[in-house]
């Protein structure tokens, strides 16, 4: 591959930064664009569109009710995965780090266009529009935290659990579309869960075994030498799971 320049394109968050930096001691990344997470109100606005306000009622009270015992349930399992794998939060590299409203805008578009990559790697943003994804002549990758096309959208890893389908618990390492995690894929590592994991280590887990699955990659397509995986079907997508939905099946 002749043009090189690999940028980060991703979602200011914990995941983003732990990809980031384990990325930056192997790779030489050119830039990383971070964009502004959706805001809360946004997010549950386009919920509603999507799938209704009984859903997302019962998707908040989910958040605001389970979530936080979870969390507490699983802080020891949490801490004992970021030290197993060395996940680092340090905050992005500010010289070569560029902030924009969203990765969609012209803002993004004009720093890709300057920075010219020939790899975009993309963690926890927005959908990508056309408009980007044919801003510049470079391959866009995705990490997903979740086995595609079975488990698309958001959870992948809790629904495998809950659907008793432990065979597809474990990330996916794939093509950027313009669809929800419908590219063709790279590579998929599957891993087994723990008793003490629950859905709030699930994707810390899935995106550390991830990790690694994505140096490959890298190093594959900085090679030529990657082979991709088209697949026919068009899987289910997921969303985070309702309050009701929770207590319906335990995990």
């Amino acid at each position: 591959m002749q043009n090189k320049k690999i940028v980060f394109l991703a979602s200011d968050c914990e995941s983003s930064r732990w990809v980031y930096n384990a990325v930056i001691k192997n790779f030489e990344v050119a830039a990383a664009i971070i964009e502004t997470p959706v805001s809360k109100k946004m997010l549950i606005k386009g919920r509603v569109k999507r799938i209704g306000i009984i859903k997302v009622l019962g998707q908040v009270m989910f958040s605001l009710l389970i979530v936080p015992f979870l969390k507490i349930k699983a802080k020891k399992r949490k801490a004992e995965l970021l030290q197993q794998y060395q996940l680092d939060d340090t905050d992005f590299m500010p010289v070569k780090t560029h902030r924009v409203s969203s990765v969609n805008d012209d803002a993004c578009r004009q720093l890709l266009l300057e920075i010219s990559p020939g790899i975009v790697l993309v963690n926890g943003t927005r959908i990508i529009s056309k408009n980007i994804l044919q801003s510049v002549n470079a391959v866009f990758i995705n990490m997903h935290v979740g086995i595609t096309p079975l488990y698309r959208g958001s959870h992948g890893g809790y629904w495998a659990v809950r659907n008793n389908d432990l065979d597809n618990f474990g990330t996916t390492i794939h093509l950027v579309d313009t669809g929800v995690d419908t590219g063709a894929v790279l590579k998929q590592v599957f891993i087994k869960p723990s008793k003490e994991d629950n859905f709030t280590t699930y994707p810390v887990l899935q995106t550390a075994t991830g990790i690694a699955a994505v140096s490959e990659v890298l190093k594959n397509i900085l090679k030529d030498n990657y082979t991709i995986q088209q697949h026919s079907e068009k899987g289910k997508m997921y969303y985070q799971p309702t309050i009701w939905e929770y207590f319906s099946n335990k995990h």
